[in-house]
């Protein structure tokens, strides 16, 4: 038995090493998180959890005036959409559909009795986990399968491998997002095009099959995803093979037919969820939101500092050499047909209505295609002299700290989730300090709407190294209306130098017995309003509810020093509270 495990294990070995180092960057450096399945993700998921474990799925003869018990639930994931009488999962079925071999496992095997068993609690969302580092470990399998049919030479296909893993996107969303859909996605498109490769050049018909049934998997996965069949002409190598393929096919209607019937078979899946939500076969679920084909984002989508593919993933830009190098070596049609399938593609998700993807980690609508940009690198990889080979090699490999970097940065509120620019993203580069955490999302707020109520100028101040310094202290009696507060904004001149480590911590305490109302602490680095480095006036806003029990309290401003004195020139604290129109 040992020997037969083996035996399999060094058909996998490089597979595996790539997966167990995918596992210790997690856990040594971007660190491990308790909740995978977030945002986008629940709704991916939740049709596991609405079948097995609340029962709430089936609801067309159950409308939300008839039975408004049975929505209870799903109104409050904020992830369901209101279509006719019925609430229906505005995201597609096919994730929780391979997520569900490992829900299952977690079903039946863990004690999940109390009122907690939600199929939320910790052991689903490690599963979860597990459940993309499988389907990732299956897809640099077929990454490997496809690029053994190009005939790529081993280390290049390991290499190709190991930098999809850990110097793309792939890195955050199997870990800190892995609820999300596209590490399935993009298992399910890089099956397909092995498939559909192998048929086209062994004519292999069981493989025609199979691309046939993954194609019905990614339609129900993500139904834009239906657009890798644009990519079959680059599959084919050749017009010749291109006509080869699809005359065989027409030649033997009976195999094309069991083809089509095994897609509509599969993807009739997703029609026969949405039968059971709302007693409608096929269903628009993204109420409200489109695409504008008028109006795409195509600069942005790729080059913006908010979510651009080849700023945050920038190994991909070795893809685009490979395109150049088709050109030099005079292969017109390879140039042709992925060129054409990469515009067509990326026309389509720069018009979709948000091209940035909301709130995420890079343009993560690019991940499930990962493979299509791959191929080409490694083709031109495997074809160059070996000195320019290992020069390419060399300089993709940064790639790999600076994805490393990034995905912790996002994970710990470095980087903004979706607010970033070109100075927010140099002002942040490479930086992983606890002091950068939070940088660059401080708050801003209209002046407008708010009054001054008081206002102490306390000075100039020093401070030595490595010591904690009460700057002022001042009694709720003394300050106008302090039951109306609700920012308290203190102001600072300073250099704000990147390495300073100083901390400003405001608290609100009742004076009778110390109960704490507020208290906070940011670093001084994140009062800065212009640039870094530069001597300004900085401030920051200390924002919390208005307190109202009419009992008195203490303001106190400290002021914790790090490794270095700190000198802060014209304190100043000023109490606002929202103008009466703005309350209104």
């Amino acid at each position: 038995m040992i020997k037969i495990l083996i035996a399999v294990l060094k058909h996998f070995i490089a597979e595996v090493l790539i997966i167990f180092s995918f596992i210790f960057f997690i856990n040594n450096y971007i660190g491990n998180t308790d909740k995978t399945i977030n945002a986008d993700g629940v709704g991916y998921y939740d049709y596991l959890p609405s079948i097995f474990i609340h029962h709430d799925f089936v609801r067309n003869y159950n409308s939300i005036k008839e039975d408004p018990l049975l929505y209870n639930r799903i109104i409050s994931t904020g992830v369901y959409v209101d279509y006719n009488d019925f609430k229906v999962d505005k995201y597609p079925c096919g994730t929780a559909l391979l997520q569900l071999p490992f829900f299952a496992y977690t079903y039946f095997t863990s004690n999940l009795s109390g009122d907690n068993n939600d199929g939320y609690q910790g052991s689903f969302q490690k599963t979860i986990f597990y459940s993309a580092l499988f389907y990732l470990f299956l897809n640099i399998l077929f990454l490997k399968k496809i690029l053994t049919l190009y005939n790529i030479k081993k280390y290049i296909i390991i290499f190709c491998q190991l930098t999809l893993v850990l110097a793309t996107s792939v890195t955050h969303y199997s870990s800190y997002d892995a609820g999300y859909s596209h590490i399935y996605s993009l298992f399910a498109i890089t099956a397909f095009i092995y498939f559909i490769k192998s048929y086209l050049h062994q004519k292999k018909i069981n493989h025609f099959f199979l691309g046939c049934l993954f194609l019905g998997l990614i339609f129900i996965l993500r139904q834009p995803n239906i657009l890798i069949i644009v990519f079959i002409p680059f599959l084919a190598g050749s017009v010749e093979n291109l006509k080869t393929g699809i005359r065989s096919l027409f030649t033997n209607k009976r195999s094309l037919m069991l083809g089509i019937i095994l897609f509509i078979g599969m993807s009739s899946i997703q029609s026969i969820a949405w039968y059971l939500q709302t007693g409608h076969f096929f269903v628009y679920s993204y109420q409200g939101e489109s695409f504008n084909f008028l109006d795409p984002h195509f600069y942005s989508i790729l080059f913006s500092y908010k979510k651009g593919l080849f700023i945050y993933t920038p190994i991909l830009l070795f893809t685009i050499l490979s395109i150049i190098w088709f050109a030099y070596k005079k292969y017109f049609y390879l140039l042709f047909t992925w060129v054409s399938f990469f515009l067509i593609v990326t026309y389509v998700l720069s018009s979709w209505w948000s091209w940035f993807y909301g709130c995420s980690y890079g343009l993560r609508a690019y991940i499930d295609y990962y493979t299509v940009f791959f191929i080409p690198f490694a083709f031109m990889l495997n074809s160059i002299n070996v000195t320019p080979r290992i020069l390419v090699m060399i300089l993709a490999l940064p790639s790999v700290p600076l994805n490393i970097i990034q995905t912790y940065q996002y994970k710990e509120f470095i980087l903004h989730w979706i607010d970033m620019d070109k100075e927010k993203y140099w002002k942040i580069f490479l930086k992983t300090d606890d002091r950068f955490k939070g940088l660059v999302w401080k708050n801003n707020f209209d002046s407008n709407l708010y009054s001054t109520l008081d206002e102490i100028n306390i000075g100039d101040v020093f401070f030595p190294k490595n010591t904690i310094n009460e700057v002022h202290k001042i009694s709720t009696i003394d300050i106008p209306n302090f039951d109306k507060v609700s920012i308290i904004q203190v102001l600072i001149d300073n250099a704000y130098q990147e390495n300073n480590d100083t901390r400003i911590v405001l608290s609100i305490n009742k004076s009778s017995d110390k109960y704490n109302y507020y208290w906070h602490e940011r670093y001084l680095l994140h009062f800065h309003e212009k640039y870094l480095n530069q001597f300004q006036t900085g401030f920051f806003n200390f924002e919390f509810n208005p307190i109202v029990d009419n009992q008195e309290k203490t303001v106190t401003l400290e002021v914790k020093t790090g490794n270095q004195n700190d000198y802060l020139k014209n304190v100043r604290l000023k109490f606002l509270s929202k103008t009466i129109a703005n309350n209104k």
